[in-house]
């Protein structure tokens, strides 16, 4: 029988690559803005909420808050720089009258 932090840790791996995979996930969006050098009809909401979200269950993961959270702690820091690097892609293509 497997113990209950094994068990525990394998979930987290799990959730974690199915994390990573929705990160990457508007990856071809941005693509499409790279291309076309505009943000066409794309808005920033859905990104700026994922990374707020990150950054919360980043807080939470750390040592100081809640420890042994080391899975939560490097999944959500992989999504605020995946999450950072949309939001500057698409302010850095946006038309200057959407970047507010």
């Amino acid at each position: 029988m497997v113990s209950a932090d094994v068990a525990r840790n394998i979930v987290g791996i799990i959730g974690n690559v199915i994390s990573f995979g929705l990160f990457l996930s508007p990856v071809p969006t941005f693509w499409r803005i790279y291309k076309a050098k505009d943000v066409e009809e794309f808005k920033p909401d859905p990104y700026l909420a994922t990374l707020m979200n990150c950054l919360l269950w980043f807080f939470y993961g750390l040592p100081i808050v809640h420890p042994n959270s080391t899975l939560v702690l490097t999944i959500n820091g992989i999504g605020l720089v995946i999450e950072g690097a949309y939001i500057i892609i698409f302010i850095i293509y946006a038309a200057k009258n959407t970047r507010g």
